[in-house]
């Protein structure tokens, strides 16, 4: 399974019934499906947090290939904006979870066909900026400002990979946290409960809630496995990556000397 390059593609109707086919003919478990993360949390809206703020974390390496394969694999119709690779980088650093369960996230939205994006753009929650005092709000209340506050382009792309991490978390790892733990921990609360919830269900739906023939695919966790590899490969470290990288590496020398 090769990188998916984020070029809008021409999608058939033999597409869809060769996807519907893949995700049909397979047996489902009898093992139940997790449910979607709890909605209990104090959180009713996403602070306005910007992923710039989070450039002094670290970023670890291992997880650039990875970061840039999922963000090829977002739907480009998703969102005009492109999800960032360090911000997908430090989120990944933040879940802690093994290759394999990244691998797994992958291959849920490589199988994602062109109905999600519709459907996660008419469905996901639009949240007002709670930076904005109401003071703020009746001054600059033009149409157009306000337009910009409550589009779904406002939503930071990153949240579909972060909803395509939990779903995978939950079938690898066992893990049946709230909804408020991944959007604090995983996701630094820069998006609400709701919308993490909604992008979950929306992923579900497309998949028509069948992940564990995904999961059981053990050829298919290893080609991407590799593919997140050769990611990394082909893309190369950014500049300040390997700057750190080679910094690390001559003081690890030093060391050994």
């Amino acid at each position: 399974m090769g990188i998916m390059a984020r070029d809008p593609a021409v999608v058939s109707d033999d597409d869809y019934e060769v996807e519907d086919m893949y995700f049909t003919y397979r047996p489902l478990s009898n093992l139940p499906t997790p449910p979607l993360s709890s909605r209990n949390s104090s959180a009713d809206h996403s602070p306005k947090v910007s992923f710039d703020e989070l450039d002094a974390e670290l970023l670890q390496d291992k997880y650039f290939g990875p970061a840039v394969h999922l963000i090829n694999l977002v739907p480009t119709s998703a969102s005009l904006r492109t999800p960032s690779t360090s911000a997908v980088q430090s989120l990944l650093a933040r879940t802690a979870l093994p290759l394999e369960s990244i691998a797994l996230a992958s291959c849920i939205l490589d199988s994602l066909n062109s109905k999600f994006a519709l459907s996660w753009r008419l469905s996901c929650p639009l949240i007002a900026d709670p930076s904005l005092s109401p003071s703020k709000r009746h001054s600059l209340a033009g149409p157009f400002f306000q337009q910009r506050q409550m589009h779904i382009d406002s939503v930071q792309p990153e949240l579909i990979v972060l909803a395509a991490l939990v779903i995978a978390a939950k079938f690898t790892e066992d893990q049946q946290d709230s909804t408020a733990y991944y959007c604090a921990s995983w996701g630094r609360n820069i998006w609400s409960c709701e919308q993490l919830n909604v992008t979950e269900r929306c992923i579900c739906e497309n998949l028509n809630w069948r992940i564990k023939p995904l999961v059981d695919d053990e050829d298919l966790i290893t080609e991407t496995l590799v593919d997140m590899q050769l990611a990394a490969r082909t893309t190369g470290l950014p500049n300040d990556l390997c700057r750190r990288t080679r910094v690390t590496e001559a003081a690890t020398a030093k060391a050994r000397v």
